[in-house]
């Protein structure tokens, strides 16, 4: 088949993923390169949160507008707790959904493993450890995060704690940006993302598990060390 009739798509992110099946099921031929040996190659088993309050609808729906089914863990949560930058406490609620956890990586019932499912099932195919070197006819980049504005810090671990969401606003625990629990069938996630001094990053990790021990009850039962990064520039 013709290159021109081949539509490339850099990276097998959720986005590369999500990309690639409305174009498979739109007619057109997909591939994906991706760099790593496997989906979620950046994640162990971490919770992350699928928001579900910038839009009127809510997300599940929205993706299953573009095609994509959930057949991956998407355990709603109808309650959050906010730490002000004075520790001061907000609990939020809602008869919605405010988002829903779900798990990355290449584990069982994650969002990865999931979404590259429906991408072989579409007839998408996967090229890993082929990085994208250029397009020159054109395509999609999807790629993970080149450069760091922000860094991540923390652990994944198992608890018998209930489950939870927790966010906490403060310099002292992220300069410039958040710190996070997630709580969800006995697995946890503890994140501070730091946007300024990240040098220190091991003191934030420190006072934000001991802020969470505090005023969550967090319990941390096989803790693995976590380390991310994002980058929050436009790539051209």
């Amino acid at each position: 088949m013709n290159a021109e009739n081949i539509t490339p798509v850099c990276g097998a992110g959720p986005a590369g993923l999500v990309a690639a099946i409305t174009l498979a099921r739109a007619g057109r031929r997909v591939i994906v390169y991706e760099r790593h040996t496997e989906v979620g190659n950046r994640f162990h088993d971490d919770l992350q949160g699928l928001e579900n309050w910038t839009t009127e609808g809510d997300v599940l729906e929205e993706l299953a507008s573009f095609g994509v089914e959930v057949n991956f863990t998407a355990a709603p949560f109808h309650e959050a707790v906010l730490f002000d930058p004075e520790g001061r406490e907000h609990v939020y609620q809602s008869p919605h959904p405010m988002a829903y956890i779900v798990h990355r990586g290449a584990v069982p019932g994650s969002l990865d493993l999931g979404l590259r499912e429906q991408a072989l099932a579409a007839g998408v195919e996967i090229r890993f450890r082929e990085p994208c070197r250029q397009l020159p006819n054109g395509g999609i980049v999807a790629e993970g995060p080149h450069g760091a504005d922000a860094i991540g810090v923390g652990y994944l671990f198992d608890t018998d704690r209930a489950d939870g969401a927790f966010v906490a606003l403060s310099d002292d625990l992220a300069p410039q940006g958040y710190a996070y629990l997630l709580i969800q069938g006995g697995r946890g996630t503890v994140m501070s993302w730091l946007y300024d001094d990240f040098h220190r990053d091991r003191e934030y990790l420190e006072r934000t598990v001991a802020f969470f021990q505090r005023h969550a009850g967090l319990v941390m039962h096989d803790p693995r060390r976590k380390i991310g990064r994002a980058s929050c520039r436009e790539r051209v």
